[in-house]
């Protein structure tokens, strides 16, 4: 319970950082590229070198709509980028039972869930004011 009230006071923090560094245009893309990468990073750490793949096989899906988004922008990215940061908070809800990590704290996946919430929730909210839904248009 902690774990999810302290992810979501993180989520609003990492809003309320974007929007004080003006990087809403590449930092929720930027984030969305690292969020595998710490699955791997904590499997690195505990030596588990194949699980290490595993997880970035699995995080194809987010380095690569991220880096898009960070690259080119396009309409409707914003949405993209938010259905991913949800699709996340799922990914980390049953990562247990897809990949054995014995390198993940066991508070990690409900705290990083409900940051992945928050944000893609906010996503969703700014792709409604953005053109198009680009998020290389915010500000």
């Amino acid at each position: 319970m902690i774990e999810s009230i302290l992810g979501v006071l993180s989520g609003l923090a990492t809003i309320a950082f974007a929007r004080l560094i003006r990087g809403e245009r590449w930092f929720y893309a930027l984030v969305l590229v690292s969020l595998p990468l710490i699955y791997a990073a904590f499997a690195l750490e505990a030596g588990a070198r194949t699980v290490v793949h595993t997880e970035l096989v699995y995080g194809l899906p987010w380095i690569v709509v991220g880096v898009l988004a960070l690259a080119a922008g396009f309409p409707f990215s914003a949405n993209l980028v938010a259905l991913l940061w949800l699709a996340h908070a799922g990914y980390d809800l049953l990562h247990a039972g897809l990949v054995t990590n014995p390198g993940v704290p066991g508070w990690y996946p409900l705290w990083c869930a409900a940051i992945d919430v928050v944000v893609a929730v906010y996503l969703v909210w700014l792709a409604r004011r953005l053109p198009a839904g680009n998020l290389r248009r915010a500000r």
